[in-house]
């Protein structure tokens, strides 16, 4: 299948420019950028009046929490780990699990993210991956891993050696999925959670076999201080002994780090994950993404989930991190182009996608949005209108690896009101079986 994206304002993502021209894709990749004939029989969508650009990547969500939105309110982390979110995790079975990842992939899809890193629960991996691989979302993925940790609910709670079979046996059967488009994430929760043994596991599985790390670090002033207590180690310092916080991991949050936590970073090749207002949400603080980009790590974006945010609008998350970074470092220390390569060119770097993903190259796989300037506010250049102007708004077609996910706002794939019939109908069982059921 060929299509023609004809007369847009293209934004490679290559360099803060934008040029008129048109977009060739052939298949799943990108056959030509700013001059291309068209061809017989492509399917054309017209761009006059849009900007076309590469999808969004998110760094960190949860699709199981999705059904969770407005349930977890009020909490510090660790509070509203214990008491909602690990309860509702335990309670999840196979139905609201699927409800739960449309209900997150048909708002990722809407808002421009074609690109994900997932971290599930301790149990129903294949259901979430089946819906991510239906969905025609590009993702990396991993059921959540969990083997110790105080408070924790016995569903969720399982050996090291259940834990890493759960996972191999998820890999053989989705990593590489559809000529790649889906690949498995190992996916320890964080160190509260995860044994030493558990840890260092699934250190060399991902040397051996080069898929990525997903976990989480450095959120909560209160988190650190229980890492320290139990290993005796900054928490990015103690990944780091265990061979976690490799060139291959992704590490949400990274809110408080020192500078030997920074330089660890910087020497282990770790990427962060920023997500700005779950970070605010839960009142743990603000990460410095100027600081840690200056210090040569990759940063990427995430809304993590919707029990903490409570959307997935990745634009908004860019939004709310340029404008932090500016509280922090002044008016002009992170400018509009830069925030939008954070989601989409450094968000690929950090899942070591950046071959295929990021910009738009011929050669690379056709993830591609076009949004409508006249939903965005006036003036400006383009990174300023979309960045401050409400890119997500503006989100009118979505293509991933060629397919067309969103066409003139209206999803391809997902029913959006069946969807959400859906999600409100598995909620009050979820609830009961959570005990949290008024």
């Amino acid at each position: 299948m060929s299509i023609l994206i004809r007369g847009g304002t293209l934004l490679p993502m290559d360099g803060p420019r934008a040029v008129r021209g048109d977009l060739l894709i052939d298949g799943r990749a990108i056959a030509a950028v700013g001059g291309a004939p068209v061809a017989a029989g492509a399917t054309v969508i017209d761009a006059s009046g849009c900007y076309v650009m590469p999808g969004l990547v998110q760094t960190h969500v949860h699709l199981v929490q999705t059904i969770f939105r407005g349930l977890a309110e009020d909490l510090s982390l660790l509070d509203w780990l214990g008491s909602r979110v690990w309860p509702l995790e335990a309670a999840h079975d196979e139905a609201s699990l699927r409800a739960s990842a449309r209900l997150g992939l048909l708002e990722l899809l809407a808002t421009g993210t074609t690109a994900v890193l997932d971290m599930g629960t301790t149990h129903g991996g294949d259901a979430v991956l089946d819906e991510i691989a239906r969905s025609g979302i590009r993702a990396r993925a991993g059921q959540a891993m969990m083997d110790a940790g105080e408070g924790v609910p016995e569903r969720l709670l399982e050996t090291t050696t259940t834990s890493l079979d759960a996972a191999q046996a998820l890999v053989q059967r989705w990593h590489g999925h559809d000529a790649g488009r889906i690949g498995y994430a190992y996916a320890p929760r964080f160190a509260l959670t995860c044994t030493r043994e558990l840890l260092e596991a699934v250190a060399a599985l991902s040397r051996g076999g080069g898929l990525l790390i997903h976990t989480h670090s450095n959120e909560n002033a209160g988190e650190r201080a229980l890492i320290e207590r139990a290993t005796k180690r900054a928490p990015l310092l103690y990944l780091a002994d265990t061979g976690i916080a490799s060139g291959r991991a992704v590490l949400a949050h990274g809110v408080h780090l020192d500078a030997a936590e920074v330089e660890a970073l910087r020497e282990g090749g770790a990427a962060i994950a920023h997500c700005p207002s779950s970070n605010l949400k839960l009142a743990s603080g603000i990460a410095d993404v100027v600081g840690l980009r200056r210090a040569g790590i990759v940063v990427g974006i995430g809304a993590d989930g919707a029990a903490c945010n409570n959307r997935l609008d990745a634009f908004g998350e860019l939004r709310l991190a340029a404008l932090l970074a500016r509280a922090k470092h002044g008016p002009a220390a992170f400018g509009a182009w830069d925030v939008l390569r954070m989601g989409t060119l450094d968000g690929a770097r950090a899942l070591r996608a950046e071959a295929e993903i990021g910009t738009l190259e011929p050669g690379k796989r056709a993830d591609v949005i076009v949004l409508e300037e006249s939903a965005l506010a006036p003036g400006g250049d383009a990174a300023t209108r979309i960045l401050y102007g409400g890119g997500s708004r503006a989100v009118r077609d979505v293509i991933v690896d060629g397919q067309v996910l969103v066409r003139d706002r209206v999803p391809t794939r997902l029913d959006p009101a069946a969807v959400r019939a859906e999600a409100a109908e598995a909620l009050p069982g979820l609830l009961f079986r959570a005990g949290l059921a008024s």
